[in-house]
């Protein structure tokens, strides 16, 4: 079950209103249908694998705070706090707005801006999520796994979208999205179809 508040909504519209018109269309994007469609999955297996131990969140190629927001509202276990990390700048402060009502609730959620390979975790993560791992190359994606502290519970979403510019490392299936993200034992593997591309989604424990 998804729950979303209206309230928090507002801080959504909030933060796409105040933006020039060329960055609202941009920020639109992350309201796609398949950007959507798969967040939301991502919380709804998430959510069947959680207990009700407290998590730190971190979520890299975080971008404007979509999934943040959406976990903040609707995980069935309790958040400490999440960090949604995106080496974009210009994402910070349209995620924050997002998740205001997190951020000013003892900084709950914040936005940082940094290349994920060299992040440094302000505490132990408990959860892990990567929703970018076609946006990167394999030996920054490396640099990145290889900094998650081991017995970490790791997210990591992909594609087969190879026509976007953008994507430097898609897969052709979910057997060759596994191997290139290091997948083992996984406790959730599967496929979602946007109909422009297929979504790959594995969770496991590094």
């Amino acid at each position: 079950m998804i729950t979303l508040d209206p309230t928090q909504i507002t801080y959504w519209f909030n933060a796409l209103r105040d933006l020039p018109e060329n960055e609202r269309t941009r920020a639109l994007d992350a309201f796609w249908a398949g950007q959507i469609d798969s967040k939301v999955w991502l919380v709804q297996e998430l959510n069947k694998l959680q207990t009700t131990k407290p998590a730190d969140v971190y979520i890299f190629g975080g971008w404007i705070g979509v999934l943040a927001s959406i976990m903040l509202q609707s995980s069935t276990y309790h958040i400490n706090k999440i960090r949604s990390i995106d080496i974009d700048p210009w994402c910070e402060p349209i995620a924050d707005m997002m998740c205001k009502p997190h951020e000013m609730n003892g900084w709950r959620f914040k936005a940082r801006t940094c290349d994920m390979s060299l992040y440094q975790y302000e505490s132990t993560p408990n959860i892990v999520i990567n929703t970018s791992t076609e946006h990167v190359t394999q030996e920054l994606y490396d640099d990145w796994y290889n900094n998650i502290p081991d017995s970490t519970l790791v997210v990591a979403q992909g594609n087969d979208f190879f026509s976007c510019n953008e994507h430097i490392r898609c897969s052709d299936d979910l057997l060759e999205f596994k191997k290139q993200n290091h997948v083992t034992n996984p406790l959730f593997e599967g496929m979602l179809d946007t109909h422009m591309y297929r979504r790959f989604m594995c969770i496991w424990i590094k």
